[in-house]
């Protein structure tokens, strides 16, 4: 059945990994409060927050196809969000310096007929980085609004040794299983 996508959120990762698909689709802003449960299991906690920004577009647009999504990064059980300023960006760069981390994005797809909700972990290494490295960085203004301090696609790629699982999780939608179900919309 053909409806109207809209991806619930503000990102412009998401809304790059979304036009990648070639689906018409609009954004709108969830406009909802953003609460990590912590009595649950971390990656359901994470969908769950995915299905909170979802319904929310969704409860406004009923006859649309939601996409929402949510995206952290974890660290020896730490959730590393956002940054709340440069201090702390550098402080998350230093904790990731040359360790693994988790990347954990929720989803929830949310049309009249069904809801579907899920997560993708991704395993990220980081290579040693000086402090030069992460003030240079830091200083770009780039992983202040970035789960952990960095973004995948641009420079903090320079910071990534390996990565175990998909990419574009780590961007922040994992956009082949979202694709696969959104064109049953067209």
């Amino acid at each position: 059945m053909q409806r109207q996508i809209i991806l619930a959120s503000q990102s412009p990762r998401r809304r790059e990994l979304m036009m990648m698909c070639k689906l018409p689709f609009t954004d709108v802003n969830p406009a909802c409060e953003e609460i990590i449960r912590h009595d649950i299991p971390l990656n359901q906690a994470i969908a769950e927050l995915a299905y909170t920004k979802a319904k929310a577009v969704f409860d406004r647009y009923p006859q649309a196809a939601v996409v929402g999504a949510d995206t952290i990064v974890v660290l020896d059980k730490e959730v590393l969000g956002k940054p709340k300023d440069e201090e702390d960006a550098v402080r998350m760069l230093r904790l990731l310096s040359g360790k693994k981390h988790q990347v954990i994005t929720g989803v929830a797809v949310l049309s009249e007929e069904e809801e579907t909700i899920f997560f993708d972990e991704t395993l990220v290494e980081f290579y040693h980085l000086s402090d030069e490295e992460i003030f240079e960085y830091v200083k770009t203004r780039e992983p202040l609004d970035k789960a952990g301090a960095y973004g995948i696609h641009a420079r903090g790629a320079l910071f990534v040794k390996k990565i175990d699982g998909d990419y574009y999780s780590v961007m922040g939608l994992p956009i082949a299983p979202v694709y696969k179900l959104l064109q049953k919309y067209l």
